[in-house]
Order: C-alpha cells, then structure tokens, then sequence
C-alpha cells in the first residue's frame, strides 16, 4: 500500500504555507476601547488575531510536512534506482536541520536523539503580526483602520501572517520560523530535482520569485552605469543577512560581483535595505534580466 506521491505531498506543503497567512481574519477584528473618566483610546491588537490553538496546529502542520519530505525523497530514489541523499541534506543545511529537529520534538515531545543541528531548537512566542512587502507596485502597501467603525482592510502587499521565533536550548534566537521553513523548502526542491524530480513551485512562489526579480531589475537598471560593461543580467542571493549579486554577460559568463569596493554607498545600502530579510524560493537565488 502506497501512500501520498511526492507531488501530492508537495501539494499539501505549499498548502500549508499559504495558511501562514491569514489576512481575510482582518475583518473580523474588534478594536478593545479603553475609558479614563474623559477621552477614550480605541487600539487593535494585530497578534492576537487567530487563536492559540489554531496558531499552534498551523504551525506544527508546516514542519510536518517539510520533515517528512525526506521519506517521500527517499522512497522515490528506491523505486527509481538513485542513491537516498536526504539525510546529507540535513547534516549540511542549518535550516534543513531545524526542521527536523522541531518536527522529531512535536512528535515525541522531547528530542530523543540527538539534534540534527547541535541546537536543539524549540518553537517560542508564536503569534500573529502585521507584514508589509516592498515591490514594484503602483499600490502603496498599508491597513486601512475606520474611524468610525466598519472592517479592517489590506492594501497592497500588506498582510496578516503567523509568526514563530525559534530559539536554541540556551534561548538564543535562531530565526523566524516561516523564514527558516522557506529556506528549508526551497533546499528540499532543489534536492529533489538534484535527484531527477519535476518540480513545480506554488503560485505563492512563482508570485515572491517575480516580485525579487523585478525589484532587482529595477535596482539593476538604475544602478546600470555601476555594472561591469557588457551585464546583461543578474543573479542575487542572500547568506545570512548579506546580499550578493552575481553580474553575467549575454553568453552566460560571470563578468563580475557587486557590492565590491568600488560599489557606491547608494547601490550598496539600495540591495542591503531591499533583499536583506528576502528568502529566494529558489535555492540557487533569483535572476533578473537588465
């Protein structure tokens, strides 16, 4: 008996992402109204705006079905003669490694066997918070409140999301966990089509994958008379925080990486600001075409 396919598990993977965000609960939000004896204040609490509970279950969802890839991973390269690489995976890649160790402690409630990233991490403050994304778009991203009564609004790429820290076992921060996920993600597909899998990303990825590209054009084609003669594209990819842009020629050649010393304050801080929290859904990085 067989159970789920890799694309059908992938299907649920991208499913539980997209529950990450929860911006149609805006709506039903109710503004807290507090008296002094004279003037009143109205305030909105945006991380409590699903329950703990179901916050909780989202949650432990999503690391479910990241962790779980590996089986599917290998029992895919048994049926197709190719060698299980899942578990190198996880000893080479942090986030990766996370994961599963998150994954192994909601199951058994403890890590009964050593932690996959030497960290021990644990889930902490898990809420709900307010996200407003930067893109090319003529819309402004922002939450209209009402003054005088009515439902809270999105505009733009403003959203509602579910938001997790994850520490490690001295309570040091290791990352948000929705971030440490997509990077998980996005190690996990590559892996796949390492191994010879098709992989289709979701819309959701298709859709942050088009948004990077076209701010790193716009930022390419402003910034043009900075890069090497003869760029034609360029290929960006951020490592812990810090923003590297490779610069290719019409042939596919690397002709150059920026920011270098002779990269501008401006271009340098214009990168930095824009990709600097930016998580490519592709492992490999985003392209841009200049």
């Amino acid at each position: 008996m067989s159970g789920p396919t890799i694309e059908q598990k992938l299907e649920q993977l991208y499913a539980s992402l997209a529950e990450m965000r929860i911006t149609e609960k805006l709506a039903s939000m109710k503004p807290a109204r507090r008296d002094s004896g004279g003037p009143f204040a109205v305030t909105f609490d945006f991380t409590k705006i699903e329950k703990p509970a179901t916050v909780a279950n989202r949650l432990s969802t999503l690391v479910n079905n990241i962790a779980s890839l590996k089986d599917h991973l290998h029992a895919w390269c048994r049926r197709n003669g190719k060698p299980e690489t899942g578990d190198l995976l996880i000893n080479s890649n942090r986030d990766v490694a996370i994961v599963h160790d998150l994954w192994n402690l909601d199951k058994h409630a403890e890590l009964s066997r050593p932690s996959r990233s030497g960290l021990s991490p644990r889930i902490q403050a898990a809420h709900t918070t307010l996200e407003f994304k930067i893109s090319t778009s003529a819309e402004t991203p922002l939450i209209t409140i009402p003054v005088f009564g009515g439902p809270v609004t999105a505009h733009g790429d403003a959203n509602v999301r579910i938001a997790a820290t994850v520490v490690d076992k001295d309570d040091n921060t290791l990352g948000d966990l929705e971030s440490i996920c997509l990077r998980a993600v996005a190690a996990w597909q590559a892996e796949f089509v390492k191994a010879g899998i098709k992989i289709v990303p979701s819309p959701e990825q298709q859709t942050e994958y088009t948004r990077l590209s076209a701010l790193l054009q716009a930022i390419g084609m402003l910034h043009r008379a900075e890069l090497p003669i003869g760029a034609t594209s360029l290929l960006m990819k951020v490592t812990d925080g810090h923003v590297l842009v490779e610069v290719y020629d019409g042939m596919g050649k690397k002709i150059g990486s920026i920011p270098d010393e002779k990269t501008s304050f401006a271009l340098r801080d214009a990168l930095q600001y824009t990709f600097q929290s930016a998580i490519s859904p592709d492992h490999d990085g985003v392209i841009a075409i200049i």
